[in-house]
């Protein structure tokens, strides 16, 4: 764009010369207005700085207090939570540091949206080996990350080197922009730059029109040399602009403000992208995966019962306090990671619905039972892996006339696992917990030892997990129900309509995740579960082959839920794809990693329905493996454990709740938001605000919220009064509430007692109106809005936002789609129209050039504010501009444009006076083609964009998008203005002549039966080449060799 305008200002003929300016000017304009966007962005995220706690590092032999900001890696540092003073709750660790002594709890919401406080442990004493390799992600949960904070902590007194104020030893490993917080706030920042389409995609369309563009170039290159009195600077020159111009400068910029109006949006909805150009991909998601617990069910659990106790029917639920056996009671409530925070207890949901149903108090490491008469202090924790799929704890019990404490270790975990580590269970133990996890239910497997008496402190501090975990005592089953968030079901449900696989990965038991995946139509037939018979049986991980190997294969089998059914597994293509024709599939986590092994991963996964028990390694995994298989994939979780699976997909949305603490300060402030929120929901108008997102506390919440999202985008009028923040969403007129200039100037005659007629209404809606429009540019993401997870973080606790995802890519993937294809007829024409035409002595004045480039400015600028329609169409939108479609529609098109504009221009030639003709060399003069010629173009690019624009089902229609039709509308009646010259002053200042009737007729019809023929052939090429459907299930891919293996085994089977 540059190089065109530059040429044409430079070139000797004066024409075109305001049109480069102009398009000049736009250039520089959108360039600053990046730059201006930059700084400011700049600014804010220096005014957004947490405040950053002074550490005493160790340096040259002694201990000194340092700032923050004069860290460095491989500094020796001590790390307590920050002592009283302003601001002390707002500071942060100010680096990445990984903990050598003492043990912390962190809030780190602000980078994972992880609401559960997190522990974490000195590397020592974490069961890693010396000679291992740190790896930020494995070992996690000894690394201290910078921007979380310090809850609580408490230092090593036995450490070789004793900190001076008390506080936990580290070592710095990061600072700055290689801090997992610097990692964030950099793709923030230059989140901006990434606002592009399909880059692929736009360098092969470019080589497209390049080849027209150089053949129109050769043209005029070769009948120009024939000419020796051309001038050949000028004849170069107008070579250079035809391939310049060709090539659409506006590209960039349009494509840029459609992403751009759809970032607006997102932010509306209180949905943060930090890579814009993943956007136009959630238009083209085929396979949707999500989480369970706390993304599809809530995660505010409920004890239902134990189950399983001794001496009781084993499916009796006991939820009595008094009747609940006081070794399970003891695990119960002391088996936890709770922790105390100014007074509250904080941690996992599933740990306080435990404690409370105990009755047990608890306090900094000690539980006192509700009669006072049994205390137990916690001694040493084994905290809870995800891998290992268990927690166990050792600690001193000291019943009322005890002389000394006795030591206990106490086991809870998935009951497959904890059966492992039991000396004996009862018969029953499959049928009970199997019973209740068919129904849903999260059952957790309680277990207890008492340990040697003669056994000290240290000297059980000092055991391994191993030898703690074992020979265990069974003491019942803890069942907890997670019912399902209210918008999942629908969400869900709206998804399947929308031509979309859906997918639960999720680290719950195989049944209870089947179960929950059926309420929310992920399992629509019977179900087939391949699992690990040994693990069924209670062996160990000992006792297994080698997932992948052949003798393994006889340790796995497909069961179905009720048991009724079992299929030996068999590593046979042919026989797995039958299976999953027939039933839906779920695998667990061992044996998704035997299919691995196996080499049928890439083959099977595509038709698994729902896997469980998968850790946080084999999610991401599953989500490599369906990109692998070419399937555009979505994932939405809430918690650390999806990061790598959030990572993985194409669009990845995190559910970034409040996180506990956050709720806590609100409630103290009387729901008051402070300073902060309120800023951030300005830099979102319309949004939610962020509180009312929260965690549901009851189905009640949860209603209201989904009635919400229900409504699509809100209704007129309360955008404002929620775009303050939740303080302002009542009456507008509030004591200091800043009001719009508007609203400020009718106030102002209300007070002074002043009639209010209509006009001045209407004026301040217009004024209320500029004010919104203004407040129309990209929100700067803030660090509490988006979470290192993933590119889409959604500040809600369900998963609605994901179907606000999908309608936004659609939309925003048709806008681009034709967006290309208008661009591409524009530019064919204007090679026909620089070329052939140029040479034959047809040119535009400046005027003309002008006009025309304000009008397509203006209507792209529409197009791309189309909004998306409230549901999601079956319908799919193509997902790439390399289609029959959109290449038949593109040169069908271009050849009735061309044919139409050839036949006026050979008309009005032959009845053009013979002094009006003019060469190529000759400057711009007003006669009877160039005004025809000008008409038809003008005429053709209105075509253009009425004939191409999409509307429903993705976005608004033509008619519901008022700007694109008002703009339509103003120059249709323009152009009729110029071809029925009812003012002649407007035809000479745009450099037309007076058009004889009989041409004028020809141009109207013409013009008629181009834009007909144009719309049915664009409408008749969409309903012949639809965008491709995905299969709802993955085996209907295959359905071709589904039919060949089944008619081979019925001619089999005839043959015996």
């Amino acid at each position: 764009c540059a190089a065109t305008s530059t040429l044409t200002c430079v070139s000797p003929d004066p024409a075109f010369r305001y049109y480069s300016l102009f398009t000049l000017g736009m250039l520089v304009m959108f360039e600053c207005t990046v730059v201006m966007q930059r700084q400011r962005n700049l600014r804010e995220l220096r005014s957004l700085q947490t405040p950053k706690m002074r550490l005493q590092a160790y340096r040259a032999g002694k201990w000194e207090e340092v700032p923050g900001e004069a860290l460095l890696p491989g500094d020796i540092v001590s790390i307590c939570r920050p002592k009283g003073g302003p601001g002390a709750e707002e500071q942060v660790i100010p680096a990445d540091c990984l903990l050598l002594g003492g043990n912390c709890i962190v809030e780190e919401a602000v980078l994972t949206g992880e609401s559960t406080p997190q522990w974490k442990l000195p590397v020592g004493g974490g069961g890693v080996s010396p000679q291992e390799h740190l790896h930020i992600k494995t070992h996690k949960q000894h690394v201290l990350f910078g921007g979380t904070k310090i809850l609580q902590h408490t230092g090593d007194k036995n450490a070789r080197l004793r900190t001076p104020d008390g506080g936990c030893l580290a070592i710095v490993l990061r600072t700055g922009f290689e801090t997992s917080q610097g990692q964030l706030m950099r793709t923030i920042l230059y989140s901006t730059e990434r606002i592009t389409a399909n880059s692929w995609e736009t360098g092969l369309f470019i080589m497209f029109l390049l080849v027209f563009a150089v053949s129109a170039a050769y043209y005029v290159l070769k009948n120009g040399l024939q000419d020796p009195k051309r001038d050949r600077f000028k004849l170069i020159l107008n070579c250079i602009m035809i391939i310049t111009s060709v090539i659409p400068p506006e590209l960039p910029m349009e494509l840029t403000m459609a992403v751009n109006a759809s970032l607006v949006a997102l932010a509306r909805k209180m949905i943060f992208c930090t890579e814009p150009f993943r956007i136009p991909f959630a238009g083209k998601v085929e396979v949707c995966c999500f989480d369970k617990t706390g993304t599809l069910t809530t995660d505010h659990l409920l004890l239902e019962g134990l189950a399983g106790l001794p001496d009781r029917p084993p499916l009796e639920l006991v939820l009595d306090p008094n009747q609940i056996p006081a070794a399970a009671a003891e695990v119960l409530a002391c088996c936890q990671s709770l922790v105390l925070v100014d007074n509250e207890l904080i941690g996992d949901p599933l740990e306080k619905a435990s404690l409370q149903a105990s009755r047990w108090s608890y306090s900094s490491d000690v539980a006192m039972s509700h009669d006072k008469k049994t205390r137990a202090t916690v001694l040493q924790r084994y905290h809870f892996s995800s891998n290992l799929r268990r927690m166990s704890v050792i600690t001193g019990l000291e019943e009322e006339d005890s002389v000394q404490p006795v030591p206990v270790a106490l086991l809870k975990g998935a009951p497959e696992v904890v059966r492992q580590h039991c000396k004996q269970v009862p018969d029953d133990y499959d049928a009970t917990y199997k019973h209740f996890a068919a129904q849903g239910a999260r059952v957790i497997a309680l277990a207890r030892r008492v340990m040697p008496a003669e056994l000290t402190a240290p000297e059980l501090r000092s055991l391994s997990r191993e030898e703690v975990e074992r020979d265990m005592s069974f003491e019942g089953f803890a069942i907890f129900q997670c019912p399902l968030k209210v918008e999942s079901e629908p969400s869900l449900k709206q998804l399947a309509a929308a031509s979309h696989m859906l997918v639960m990965i999720t680290g719950d038991a195989p049944l209870t995740a089947v179960h929950a995946a059926r309420q929310v139509h992920i399992v629509t037939r019977a179900v087939l579960i391949m699992q690990h018979r040994l693990e069924a049986a209670g062996h160990g991980p000992d006792a297994y082959h080698k997932p992948g190997s052949i003798e393994a294969d006889a340790e796995f089998e497909w069961v179905t839920p009720n048991e009724n059914l079992r299929v030996p597994f068999e590593r046979n293509w042919e026989d797995l794809l039958l299976l999953a024709s027939e039933y839906d599939l779920c695998l667990t986590g061992d044996a998704l990693a035997h299919v691995e092994g196996c080499g049928l991963s890439r083959k099977l996964i595509p038709t698994v329905q729902v896997f469980a028990r998968a850790s946080p390694e084999q999610k991401e995994h599953v989500l490599q493996t369906l990109r692998a298989a070419g399937y555009v994939t979505l994932m939405c979780g809430d918690g650390t454990n999806d990061v790598g699976g959030l990572k993985a997909a194409h669009v990845g949305v995190a559910l970034l709740a409040p996180s506990a603490t956050a709720e806590q300060k609100r409630k103290a402030k009387g729901d008051k938001p402070d300073k902060k929120s309120k800023k951030s929901a300005a830099a979102a108008p319309a949004a939610l605000p962020a509180p009312n997102s929260a965690a549901p506390s009851n189905n009640t919440h949860d209603h209201k919220h989904n009635s919400r999202s229900k409504a699509g985008s809100p209704a007129p009028g309360t955008d404002l009064a929620v775009s303050k923040g939740s303080s302002k969403a009542g009456s507008s007129s509030k004591k200091g509430e800043k009001l719009k200039p508007g609203q400020a100037m009718l106030e102002q005659y209300k007070a002074a007692g002043r009639p209010i007629p209509p006009s001045l209404e209407r004026m301040a809606a217009i004024l209320d109106k500029m004010e919104d429009d203004t407040a129309q540019d990209v929100p700067m993401v803030k660090p509490g809005d988006a979470s290192m997870a993933s590119p889409f973080t959604a500040k809600a606790a369900s998963v609605a936002p994901v179907t606000d995802i999908l309608k936004q890519g659609r939309c925003t993937l048709v806008t681009t789609v034709q967006m290309f294809k208008i661009l591409g007829l524009l530019c064919l024409s204007t090679a026909y129209a620089l070329s052939v035409m140029y040479l034959q002595g047809v040119k535009l004045s400046d005027a003309q050039a002008t006009l025309s480039g304000m009008l397509t400015a203006g209507m792209f600028f529409f197009i791309s504010n189309a909004k998306p329609l409230p549901e999601l169409s079956p319908t799919r939108p193509h997902p790439s501009i390399f289609c029959i479609y959109f290449f038949a529609s593109l040169l069908g098109q271009f050849a009735l444009q061309l044919s139409f504009l050839i036949f006026m221009y050979r008309t009005a030639l032959a009845v053009m006076p013979e002094e009006q003709r003019q060469d190529s060399e000759s400057d711009f003069k007003p006669n009877l083609v160039n005004s025809v010629c000008y008409l038809v173009e003008q005429i053709v690019q209105l075509g253009t964009f009425g004939v191409n624009y999409v509307g429903h089902p993705f976005n608004s229609s033509l008619s519901e998008n008022n700007g694109m039709a008002k703009s339509l509308r103003i120059s249709s009646c323009f152009l009729a203005l110029l071809l029925t010259e009812a003012v002649p002053q407007l035809n000479e200042s745009f450099g037309l002549v007076s058009i004889p009737m009989d041409l004028r007729i020809y141009l109207v019809v013409g013009a008629m039966v181009v834009l007909f023929t144009s719309f049915v052939l664009e409408h008749s090429l969409r309903q012949l080449f639809p965008a491709p459907k995905p299969p709802q299930k993955g085996y209907l891919v295959h359905s071709k060799e589904i039919r060949s293996i089944k008619a081979a085994k019925a001619k089999e089977r005839k043959g015996q």
